[in-house]
């Protein structure tokens, strides 16, 4: 079932691992990931208070109104190669009592911000209904960065509203600017509440606590899971998604950089001799000295490749607080 020697496909992986949040009992996936996303977002009212009545869906379609199926195309393409569009098919609906999370799944470091903005408004118009509960509406993007997506990457004029889409717009100000460019409005503020993002490599560690966990136990629900969750680990490390550790705001080990900054930052260990390398004060080696590798050889960038372990380190601005960076 996750054999996969050529790698995973996008959409066996997000089937992969929905399906078995869909088909396990909640207690074995779908509330530690929940966990893990309260975790990430502290601020977010997300944990049910009961998963009695709780759906997994994978890629369900929903209608789109009448009213937005000419607009609902990215707004870079010429007006000439646009087409109406019928459905919306999300990668995943997690629908629970309090809320709806809406999962959009890339296995790359994508952020497709046209499929966000027209999931958050299908969404909004499915799930925060009085009739329905009035749920509250999450979108969760899943990718392979370490970091939360910051910005859109589309430039687009709209003549009829006079509006512009900049490449740097944070997604949700995309959401709700596209929100207008379709007759809709929406709050930034309550967008930017309810974008949500995560790593494959959180869910990578993820598999690996839940496998511990169950892994020494001798019940037969343990006999039964415990194969899918080892298959699944295994599939997650073979694509490479590692444990990460949590970004904490807090963390004296986090490094500050200037706004919007986002990248990996090398960690480098004390070498064995120094000579020769920018040090500081204390003979440490300047975290800014990078060293360049070169295909012909180089030893100095040899050596500094020996020391320098590799770790994603949390890139936050100056003064934003954990839960509210990674939605702006």
């Amino acid at each position: 079932m996750f054999t996969h020697p050529w790698g995973v496909a996008e959409d066996d992986l997000t089937g992969d691992f929905f399906g078995l949040m869909k088909y396990l009992p909640p207690d074995l996936i779908l509330l530690p990931f929940l966990d893990l996303i309260q975790s990430l977002y502290p601020d977010r009212d997300i944990h049910p208070g009961s998963v009695e009545r709780a759906e997994v869906l994978l890629w369900p379609e929903y209608e789109i109104p009448r009213e937005w199926r000419d607009e609902f195309n990215r707004p870079d393409i010429p007006p000439e190669k646009r087409r109406s569009k019928y459905y919306i098919a999300p990668d995943a609906v997690i629908r629970l009592n309090e809320c709806a999370l809406v999962v959009e799944a890339e296995k790359s470091h994508s952020v497709e911000a046209e499929q966000l903005f027209q999931q958050y408004l299908v969404g909004r118009r499915e799930f925060l209904v009085p009739d329905r509960g009035n749920r509250r509406l999450f979108i969760l993007l899943i990718n392979t960065d370490q970091l939360p997506p910051h910005s859109c990457h589309v430039t687009a004029p709209d003549k009829e509203t006079g509006l512009s889409i900049s490449p740097s717009d944070p997604i949700p100000q995309y959401i709700e600017k596209r929100a207008r460019m379709v007759g809709e409005t929406c709050s930034q503020a309550e967008i930017r509440r309810s974008f949500l993002w995560v790593s494959w490599h959180h869910i990578g560690k993820l598999a690996e606590e839940l496998l511990d966990r169950h892994g020494g136990k001798e019940s037969e629900t343990s006999k039964v899971v415990c194969p899918l969750l080892r298959g699944f680990k295994e599939m997650m490390d073979k694509e490479g998604f590692y444990p990460v550790r949590k970004f904490r705001a807090d963390d004296p080990n986090e490094v500050r950089v200037a706004e919007n900054a986002s990248r990996l930052i090398p960690r480098i260990s004390t070498l064995p001799d120094c000579a020769g390398f920018p040090t500081d004060s204390e003979g440490k080696i300047e975290p800014s000295f990078v060293p360049g590798f070169h295909l012909l050889g180089d030893p100095a960038g040899w050596l500094a490749q020996q020391s320098i372990q590799y770790e994603a380190i949390s890139v936050l601005g100056e003064g934003g607080d954990h839960g509210d960076r990674r939605a702006d």
